[in-house]
């Protein structure tokens, strides 16, 4: 790459990182007064801003957050940076949401609402390009409705779905930047939904049964 080139990937990159650093859950806190950190779960995101600061707020926040990943991408393309760099833009987005450069790297959410912004964009190009058919779309969500009757949960639909995408893609031969760029962002969150069913169970397990104690 040209070093015209490296300076648009490593802007990109800088736009990513500042518009994940945004949180609208934190800001709109801090206009009520309110540090949504010690409210609900603590996480500056689109669920525990409905839950804390009602459900317009958590509607702004929830569109910023599922839409700042792909505009990051998009921009990226607009600046000419090489589709390689404009994904990572993109994942930029997700670290800056969990990491975000304007709190001094600390306090960010989970990066979720953006990770399934690019989830969901990512789709829409691997269609586009005929790394996904009908069939497939059909088979992610019959493992989703599957996953979800089985369990009663969208966390463990989720980790029964991704892996199922990733593989898709893979199998269909999609291209290398975009398959990692997928896995990158599929893998993320598959960890962090693993994660929350973990402490669920364990969370289930560890309570009493009714009419025990506990020794």
């Amino acid at each position: 790459m040209d070093p015209g080139g490296i300076v648009r990937a490593l802007i990109a990159t800088a736009i990513g990182l500042a518009l994940g650093s945004v949180l609208p859950a934190d800001l709109l806190a801090k206009r009520r007064g309110v540090d949504i950190r010690a409210k609900g779960d603590g996480n500056p995101g689109t669920v525990n801003a409905v839950r804390v600061l009602g459900w317009m707020p958590g509607l702004v926040t929830g569109l910023y957050d599922v839409s700042a990943g792909v505009v990051a991408v998009l921009v990226a393309g607009m600046l000419g940076v090489p589709t390689g760099f404009a994904y990572m833009a993109g994942i930029a987005v997700v670290v800056g949401h969990r990491f975000p450069v304007f709190s001094g790297f600390t306090g960010g959410g989970q990066g979720m609402g953006a990770c399934a912004g690019l989830l969901v964009y990512g789709i829409v190009v691997a269609v586009s390009r005929g790394w996904l058919t009908a069939a497939d779309l059909a088979l992610l969500v019959a493992v989703l409705a599957l996953a979800f009757v089985l369990s009663r949960s969208d966390k463990v639909a989720a980790v029964a779905m991704l892996p199922v995408l990733v593989g898709r893609l893979v199998l269909a031969g999609a291209e290398w930047q975009f398959a990692a760029f997928m896995s990158a962002v599929a893998g993320y969150m598959w960890i962090v939904q693993a994660q929350a069913v973990r402490r669920s169970l364990t969370s289930r397990t560890a309570k009493p049964m009714h009419g025990q104690t506990r020794g």
